[in-house]
């Protein structure tokens, strides 16, 4: 961090923000292909006797579709090309392959980055969080909205498919983003489809769908860990400060280079949300040249998948931690030994 002497890190990373239209183009142009090439490839297996060799297709179509999806989130950032214009273009262009409305996105991801850490503003988190204080104080019925809504089955296999699949057809803050966004947005999806349909028949859709159910549900957890790990940092204003935030309310994911390759890097997290004008074929570098000046919280795999114990945010000892246990009731008759 700066010691008030010297640059501070945010003035650090400002280094790592120069933009390369020719890396850019070369990493929509190959993920793309992997995306269609593969999508087909299942398609066509799954009409012959070799149908099971279509899943790991699929996997490496949700893949490339999660890629794309941080491919387009940077041109939401207007980070990966030179201008803007070229930005909206491409973003808008990803659109029906991550099946993400970009104009929308964009909207409510910056409201995302703008209130990170933000007690107060938990509206405009990618995964809502209850406090110990207000999940005690909920009437039943919330309480139990709340567990479902925090358990894994609808977390990462239920509630990621509707919401890709079916609310961003009409996502949050759709009319202050822009309607003609999402109303072309939508043709467009319903154009890929007809495309499959026509061109495959009914079991390209079957196929296009199982991918969708894998890509959302492995994509969510990467926002999940990275903003919901034990130490993760939360406030309210004024003490709310804006650098803590973003270097201790986002984590590393520390899961090799592949993860890194498949994913756009997006596993630096802490110096995306300082800095998010850097692209993410700089940001690797950037977290690994800067690593001298700062330290993050880096989470492995299986820490990771420790993460999803981790479900209320308890103000007193500024930690996450599990839902309560119910408290152990004896039965009326029973006998105290003395």
């Amino acid at each position: 961090m700066g010691n008030g002497q010297g640059p501070s890190l945010r003035q650090l990373t400002r280094a790592y923000t120069d933009r390369n239209n020719t890396i850019a183009t070369v990493n929509v142009v190959v993920t793309l292909a992997i995306y269609i090439a593969a999508l087909i490839a299942a398609i066509l297996l799954a009409k012959t006797q070799y149908w099971p060799l279509a899943l790991p297709l699929m996997c490496v179509n949700g893949t490339a579709a999660v890629r794309l999806y941080m491919l387009q989130h940077d041109c939401g950032h207007g980070s990966f090309f030179t201008t803007r214009r070229i930005n909206d273009l491409v973003g808008s262009f990803l659109s029906p392959f991550t099946l993400t409305p970009y104009k929308a996105t964009r909207y409510n991801h910056n409201l995302h980055h703008a209130h990170i850490g933000d007690l107060d503003r938990r509206d405009a988190t990618e995964i809502y969080v209850m406090t110990v204080a207000e999940y005690q104080a909920a009437p039943w019925w919330r309480r139990l909205g709340y567990r479902i809504y925090r358990s894994f089955f609808v977390l990462f296999i239920i509630g990621p498919t509707l919401l890709y699949a079916v609310m961003y057809r009409w996502p949050r803050n759709a009319r202050a983003s822009g309607i003609g966004d999402v109303i072309v947005h939508d043709i467009m999806v319903a154009g890929v489809l007809a495309a499959l349909y026509l061109g495959f028949g009914p079991i390209a859709l079957l196929v296009w769908l199982g991918s969708v159910v894998i890509g959302t549900s492995c994509g969510v957890i990467i926002p999940y860990v990275q903003h919901n790990f034990e130490t993760v940092y939360w406030s309210r204003k004024p003490d709310l400060d804006f650098e803590t935030a973003a270097m201790q309310g986002s984590a590393v994911l520390d899961f090799g280079w592949f993860f890194d390759l498949c994913t756009a890097n997006i596993a630096y997290h802490d110096l995306h949300h300082l800095n998010a004008n850097i692209p993410c074929y700089n940001l690797k570098r950037c977290h690994r040249e800067l690593s001298p000046h700062f330290r993050s919280v880096r989470i492995g795999f299986l820490e990771g998948l420790g993460c999803l114990r981790w479900k209320l945010w308890d103000e007193e000892t500024c930690r996450m931690v599990p839902f309560p246990k119910p408290p152990v009731r004896h039965p009326a008759n029973a006998q105290v030994d003395l």
